[in-house]
């Protein structure tokens, strides 16, 4: 009588097993460095060192190549550069060109910051990105990591992975070539399926769905700005939206009389309801019946033309009147020589700029203007011209409170008694060109001589 035994699973032999590689641990970098160069002498190609920290030399015995990185950061940096002045030049000089003080539509010097800041943020990218890519990252899986002895790779220990692709390799021959190179522990390296290699699909989804939320705040923005539409804007910080106020025509606790409303406090007026002192605040004396002017208290002046009834103006258009204002043609405070010094401080400080300190039309402005050519720039009338001298000083002191021609006011920035300053100085100035002898005292007289 017979007896069948059971067939017991016989295991693959080891050259049945497809190996995508050897991978050999080492105790010491000299250790790993010498097994490399013994594999290099022996003609393999494909090694890679895997290491807790550089080792010095081991890209040589490797015969790597340099990395892309730093040509990619100087392609970044090169891109930033140019694309920061390109966009400062189109901006300034072609896209929105505004005249301020003479100053050059475009100047490398101011640009430079910006363009300097986006060739330092895209050489970040281009190193981010292309260590990325360079690096075939993402990887979902990675072969090494099924070892678990590999591991120590960022610890104490040291690696060299031979890649079945070499053209040298043969399993046992390069095991051998390992174990005399004093290998500790030789391991082979797994195969992944193509399949494992691949993102997760619900990664992929998901991805594709932050994509597409993602677009969804440009796309509206783009739809705000080229719509209208009669509903309150979004506000995410409503702080300056809705702050806690008293609103016109409402009750107050707040207040004795319990109106939010606050009556004029006494010795004020609204702004543009000043009629005292005329000459002081305008510079006019009296006006024709065909216009009017009005003003304020820091010294504006509209001028208004209209058709005068007997309940007063019927109609008022906003144009240039046709009679012009009566000047006053004396100051209407007291010169003196601490008004003309005063008059001379702020002179240099709001008109040298542009009419130069001898009131020449020849400012730091002026001659920078002139100098770049670029034919929008009006020089300045010389102060000393027959014109500006026979100007009653009213006239005056309506020019720099309003402006004229290219000029602009500054009736926001100088008081109205250093405007009747610079022009007591202005006068003494002007003085300086037209003066006789006659006119100069005798103390001074025989100094000016010896200058001339």
């Amino acid at each position: 009588m017979s007896t069948i035994t059971p067939t017991q699973p016989v295991a693959p032999a080891e050259s049945e097993i497809e190996v995508g590689g050897l991978l050999a641990e080492f105790r010491s970098a000299a250790d790993v460095v010498s097994a490399a160069k013994l594999l290099r002498r022996q003609g393999y190609q494909n090694l890679e060192v895997y290491s807790p920290h550089p080792i010095h030399g081991i890209d040589k015995v490797l015969n790597a190549k340099g990395s892309l990185l730093p040509w990619g950061a100087l392609a970044g940096a090169i891109i930033g550069l140019t694309g920061g002045l390109w966009m400062a030049w189109w901006m300034n000089a072609v896209d929105y060109p505004f005249i301020i003080s003479g100053k050059p539509m475009f100047s490398f010097l101011p640009s430079l910051p910006v363009a300097f800041e986006l060739a330092i943020l895209l050489a970040a990218f281009a190193v981010f990105g292309g260590a990325i890519a360079l690096g075939g990252l993402p990887r979902p899986a990675n072969r090494l990591f099924r070892i678990p002895a590999f591991a120590r790779a960022t610890n104490d220990r040291f690696f060299i992975c031979v890649d079945e692709a070499d053209a040298k390799f043969q399993t046992e021959k390069t095991k051998t070539l390992l174990q005399d190179a004093r290998s500790v522990r030789i391991e082979s390296v797994p195969v992944i399926d193509s399949r494992e290699s691949k993102l997760p699909r619900p990664f992929v989804l998901v991805a594709i769905v932050l994509s597409v939320l993602a677009l969804i705040p440009p796309v509206l923005i783009a739809k705000a700005r080229s719509t209208t539409s009669t509903l309150p804007r979004l506000s995410f910080i409503s702080d300056m939206d809705h702050q806690p106020k008293f609103k016109a025509q409402t009750t107050n606790s707040l207040f004795a009389d319990g109106r939010s409303m606050r009556p004029q406090m006494a010795g004020t007026i609204a702004q543009g309801d000043l009629r005292d002192d005329s000459a002081f605040y305008r510079g006019i004396q009296e006006q024709e019946a065909a216009g009017s002017v009005s003003g304020d208290s820091e010294g504006n002046v509209t001028f208004l033309t209209g058709t005068l009834t007997a309940n007063g103006v019927a109609s008022i258009k906003d144009e240039q009147p046709k009679n012009v204002p009566k000047w006053v043609t004396e100051f209407p405070v007291p010169v003196d020589e601490s008004l003309i010094r005063r008059g001379q401080q702020r002179y240099e400080i709001f008109c040298a700029t542009c009419h130069g300190i001898g009131g020449d039309g020849d400012g730091l402005v002026t001659l920078r203007a002139l100098e770049l050519e670029q034919g929008t720039w009006v020089k300045p009338t010389s102060l000393h011209a027959e014109p500006i001298r026979e100007q009653p000083v009213g006239q005056l002191y309506n020019t720099i409170a309003n402006g004229v021609r290219k000029m602009p006011g500054y009736a926001s920035q100088i008081p109205v008694r250093d405007r009747w300053a610079i022009i007591s100085y202005l006068r003494a100035l002007q003085k300086t060109r037209t003066a006789t002898a006659d006119e100069v005292p005798a103390d001074v007289l025989p100094n000016m001589r010896e200058l001339n």
